[in-house]
């Protein structure tokens, strides 16, 4: 089988690498066969092994991982379309003579489709870790809140928290949207609740920071002039009224 490496970067394609020697290593370094030139990436990544018929992908203890048909990997199997994630940078195992693989606009349909319908039990459970109560509907009694980002692409962007619940992280529901593959789709939220506005880690492999202290999936209390920290992007939140 004539297999080949498709790289891209944002969806773009960078180029196609023939997988033709026994060992193909992937890496920042430029004398790696496939080089992606990215911080995250290790100096020496990740190599795809040739066996006979078969091609094995393994991590080489890099410092940030692999995420793999969105699973972190350290060895497996790979089959035609299997999907290397590195950062903002994707690596496709392609047979030419295999079948046609979905592009990302089909996946992302089928997934909407499958993930439109959430059971109460789900969402109970969601919004239980998030720290959202039966009482967050009296919230508007206390005074709004509001965060500005100080870092990142969205630097200068404001808004107010007039919600029980702001979703933060990749997610297309999020309104506070931040890039990254160790960002959770739902990576964190800020959950408004009568005592005041909370701030708790949901999801994924990369952890808030507040204040400079990570954060976990226990609730802290926010004040005014606290800073937070998701990936690149870090704002602050204040109070607007008294």
């Amino acid at each position: 089988m004539s297999y080949k490496l498709v790289l891209k970067h944002n969806d773009a394609v960078v180029s196609e690498i023939p997988l033709q020697k026994e060992q193909t290593v992937i890496g920042r370094k430029t004398d790696s066969d496939v080089v992606v030139d990215n911080p995250v990436v290790s100096g020496k990544h990740a190599r795809i092994i040739k066996i006979g018929t078969k091609i094995i992908f393994e991590d080489l203890k890099s410092t940030n991982g692999t995420i793999v048909n969105g699973q972190t990997a350290t060895k497996l199997l790979l089959k035609h379309g299997d999907c290397i994630q590195i950062g903002e940078h994707s690596i496709t195992l392609i047979d030419p003579d295999g079948p046609e693989i979905p592009t990302k606009e089909e996946v992302h349909e089928q997934e909407s489709e499958k993930t439109m319908i959430i059971s109460p039990k789900a969402r109970a459970e969601m919004m239980a870790k998030a720290g959202v109560g039966a009482n967050s509907a009296s919230s508007n009694e206390m005074p709004l809140g509001a965060i500005q980002v100080i870092a990142g692409p969205e630097a200068g962007k404001a808004m107010d928290l007039t919600a029980s619940l702001t979703s933060i992280g990749k997610g297309d529901n999020c309104r506070i949207k931040v890039n990254g593959f160790l960002i959770g789709k739902q990576a964190a939220a800020i959950t408004r609740r009568p005592n005041g506005y909370h701030f708790a880690y949901i999801e994924g492999m990369s952890k808030p920071k507040l204040n400079g202290e990570t954060v976990d999936s226990q609730p802290q209390t926010l004040k005014d002039g606290d800073i937070i920290e998701l990936g690149d992007m870090k704002m602050e939140f204040f109070i607007k009224e008294g």
